[in-house]
Order: C-alpha cells, then sequence, then structure tokens
C-alpha cells in the first residue's frame, strides 16, 4: 500500500496545543492524508464530529475535558472514528488509555506517544485502511436482527474465509483460522461483528456455530485429500461447549468428514473461560481425548488464572495483537508479549502471534521464539478458492 491510499482518510487531530496540531498535520500530510480536521477543545470536537470522521487523533492532556473525558463522550455516537491517543505522557498512561477505549467498545488503533513517529502513524493507518474492503470510508456497522440471522442459516448466506497461520522460523503454513462472514441478499459481504452478538444473546449461537464448524471441517477434508495436511481452527463460545451434545456432535462431524481429528482445533476465547469452569473444563478434556487441539484466544485480555490456564488441556496459545502489533516499540506490550510465549512453551503449548502486521512485529516474534504467526503481514483472510493459489505462489 502506498500514500497515496491514504488521501481518503478523514482524520481528525484534537489537541490543545496549536502547535502540536501542525506538527501533526504535516506528518499527515506527508503520509498522503488529504482531509484533516483539527479541534482545540471538547466542544469543537463535539461540533465537527456532526460529520463523518475515519481516524481521530486524540491528546489525552487538554483542560476543559481530557482525553478520558472525551473518549467517554465518543460512546454516545453510533459510528464513532477509530481512535489513536497520544500524549507526552508516561507510556503506561497511554497503554492504559487505549485499554479504557476498548472497555467503552470504542474501536481503538493504538497509542502514540510525542513526538508522533511518522513511521509507527503509517503502520496504523495502512492497517486501519487495509481493514476497510472498498478502501474508502469506514462503512457503518450492520447489525443483523434475529429473524434476519434464522433465515439466513436456511438460505445459505454463511461463508468462511480463512487466514493462514505460518511457522515463525520457516513462513511455511501451517494451518488457517476459519472466519465467519455473512453474504446478504445483495451481495453483501459482512464480518462476524454484524452477526455474532445478536447470535450469542439468543439461542442461535448454538445453532450457527454447527454450521460454521460444519462447513470448515468440510473444508479442511477437502485439503487433506488434495495432500495438504494443514491443521483449521474454528471459533467456539462457551455457550456452545456447555451444550450438553457438543461433543458427540464434533466427533460425529470430524468422524463423518474422514480428516484426522488432530487436524481440527477448537479455538476458546479467554476472557470468558471463568464460566461455569468445572461443565467447561469437562467438555475440553473430553474433546481433546478425541485428539482434537485445543486453542486459547485473545490471551492476555481476560482474568482467568494461571491456575485455570493449568488445568484446562490447551495445545495453543493465541497471544492477542494488542500485546503483538508494534510491542517493538512499546515496553509494556512486549514483556507481556514475551512472558506469554514463555509461559506457552512452559505449559507445552503452541504459542501463536496474531496481529502482527508489520515487518518489525515479524522480527519481534522470530526473537521471541513464536512458534506460530497470523495477521496481515503474512495474510489476510480469504475465500477458501484463494487459499491453493496463495500458497503456491509463496512457495515460488
Amino acid at each position: 500500500m502506498t500514500e497515496n491510499e491514504l488521501a481518503h482518510l478523514k482524520v481528525m487531530v484534537v489537541d490543545d496545543d496549536p502547535f502540536q496540531i501542525s506538527i501533526v498535520r504535516r506528518v499527515l500530510g506527508l503520509l498522503g492524508v488529504a482531509k484533516v480536521g483539527e479541534a482545540t477543545n471538547g466542544s469543537m470536537t463535539k461540533d465537527l464530529l456532526q460529520s463523518q470522521w475515519d481516524v481521530m487523533l486524540l491528546d489525552l492532556n487538554m483542560p476543559d475535558m481530557d482525553g478520558i473525558e472525551l473518549l467517554r463522550m465518543l460512546t454516545e455516537y453510533e459510528s464513532p472514528p477509530a481512535i489513536i491517543v497520544f500524549s507526552g505522557e508516561d507510556p503506561r498512561l497511554l497503554e492504559t488509555a487505549s485499554d479504557l477505549a476498548k472497555n467503552f467498545g470504542l474501536p481503538i488503533l493504538g497509542s502514540l506517544p510525542k513526538p508522533i513517529s511518522l513511521d509507527r502513524l503509517k503502520e496504523m493507518l495502512h492497517a486501519f485502511s487495509a481493514e476497510s474492503p472498498s478502501h474508502s470510508v469506514r462503512p457503518e456497522m450492520v447489525i443483523l436482527t434475529e429473524d434476519e440471522i434464522k433465515a439466513g442459516i436456511i438460505s445459505g448466506c454463511i461463508e468462511l474465509h480463512y487466514q493462514p497461520k505460518v511457522d515463525a522460523v520457516t513462513m511455511q503454513m501451517i494451518g488457517l483460522e476459519a472466519l465467519l462472514r455473512w453474504r446478504r441478499t445483495d451481495g453483501t459481504l459482512l464480518g462476524p461483528g454484524s452477526v455474532i452478538p445478536v447470535a450469542e444473546a439468543s439461542d442461535l449461537i448454538h445453532v450457527l456455530t454447527k454450521e460454521i464448524f460444519v462447513i470448515a471441517v468440510n473444508q479442511a477434508a477437502r485439503w487433506h485429500a488434495a495432500g495438504k495436511k494443514w491443521k483449521v481452527s474454528c471459533n467456539f463460545s462457551i455457550e456452545d461447549l456447555a451444550s450438553p451434545d457438543i461433543v458427540a456432535f464434533v466427533e460425529a462431524v470430524i468422524a463423518q468428514s474422514g480428516i484426522p481429528p488432530e487436524r481440527i482445533i477448537l479455538e476458546v476465547t479467554e476472557s470468558k473461560l471463568a464460566q461455569d469452569p468445572s461443565l467447561i473444563l469437562e467438555q475440553l478434556t473430553r474433546i481433546r481425548l478425541r485428539g482434537i487441539g485445543l486453542s486459547i484466544d485473545d490471551f492476555g485480555t481476560g482474568f482467568s488464572s494461571m491456575e485455570q490456564l493449568r488445568k484446562f488441556p490447551f495445545t495453543e496459545l493465541k497471544i492477542d495483537r494488542a500485546f503483538v502489533f508494534g510491542a517493538s516499540s512499546q515496553p509494556a506490550a512486549r514483556a507481556i508479549f514475551e512472558s506469554s510465549v514463555q509461559l506457552a512453551h512452559r505449559l507445552n503449548m503452541v504459542a501463536v502471534a496474531e496481529g502482527a502486521e508489520t515487518e518489525e512485529d515479524l522480527l519481534l516474534c522470530g526473537e521471541l521464539k513464536v512458534d506460530l504467526i497470523q495477521g496481515y503481514v503474512v495474510a489476510r483472510p480469504m475465500p477458501p478458492e484463494q487459499v491453493l493459489a496463495w500458497n503456491a505462489e509463496r512457495n515460488r
């Protein structure tokens, strides 16, 4: 991606220091960003937010309304801009502010110390721009209704894209994660955020997970039959794993496909493990006894104790992108990243770094002896028909 591909972005800079705003404007200009707005206080920010902005660079220290208050205010907007917090404060404070933005449910790209690094800002804007399929303005989130999801499951709206996971040393593809996409009747392709929250709030999550799992396992079986011994990961919610029939269902789908069980991995989000741990431990242990792999996803973002991690029979630990992307320039994130890799190895688990997006991220993954890497710097999620061609081209 070139700087010209950032020209479409609309970026708002919020800082009470006009000199700092002029510096940021110059940096954004060097990156090719043509539309830049500025606000020196909360009232001006509210006025500017009447228009749609893609990204907001937000200073934390302002007299009338500090950055944290402004973050809280942004939660009142239906489609707030993606946030980059920047300040001359302690880097730990910057990271705390970023975490608060996440807790508020705001889209957060990361944090930047002052003076702003052109290269780091470029990485963030490139990553943000790459997430927009049209490379135009960020679309508003479409949330499907329960009835739309019910009808869509029946009519075949579920599609899966697959994101490669590669060996950190050889860079050869070892496996892929199956990711939900939803094809509306008008041809629009939606991401999981349009579907999963509504499905989780109802019993639809069980039906949805089962449909996704069947599609993913059958695709894995086709690749296996073609001589590709890739492992395919599929996400399961805690609600799914609490279902009494889930072990029999998983076992039956894999047996019917003919693929060896060890080629399938179930991913479970760490932050929800504390819900009824005894039942979940029982189900996961039974699944693991079948030879199926188990991955703890988004590690580092939840509050599971080390005791729980020790008890659950996970084979893979996926370190969240918050501690991977840009960790080479963020001491606190790097420390968590490094200790997570060491913890995984001491527990005989595969350490997976997800969210790697730059060459610096790749170098750090190698330095910290990560096992597998998953992220945009390797490959974006892609339809199954593109996977073989992508892998062949990579091997060449």
